[in-house]
C-alpha cells in the first residue's frame, strides 16, 4: 500500500518563509485547487490520501512531504532548509 500525508493549505500561507523567492500575493483559493490537484495526481498514483487539517498558526504547514519518504526497505528522513519545517 501506498500512502501519501498531506495537510490542507493552512490559511496563513501568505506568511510562509521563502528563501529563494521574492514575496507575491498568494491567492489561497487557488493555492487550496493546486494543492487539490497535487492530492488527485498522488491518487492516480496509487496512493492513498490522508489528508490532515491546516495549521491556522503553520504557514509552511503543507511540506508535510518535505520531512520522510518510507518504502518497505528504507526510509529517508530529510532535514528541511527553512528552521519552521523542522517541527
Amino acid at each position: 500500500m501506498r500512502l501519501a500525508i498531506t495537510r490542507e493549505v493552512s490559511p496563513a500561507i501568505a506568511r510562509c518563509e521563502l528563501t529563494h523567492l521574492s514575496r507575491q500575493r498568494i491567492d489561497l483559493e487557488k493555492a487550496r485547487g493546486q494543492h487539490a490537484a497535487y492530492e488527485r495526481c498522488l491518487a492516480d498514483a496509487g496512493c492513498t490520501v490522508t489528508r490532515l487539517p491546516a495549521g491556522a498558526d503553520v504557514p509552511d504547514s503543507v511540506f508535510v512531504e518535505d520531512i520522510a519518504l518510507v518504502f518497505d526497505e528504507i526510509a529517508v528522513i530529510t532535514r528541511p532548509g527553512a528552521e519552521s519545517r523542522r517541527l
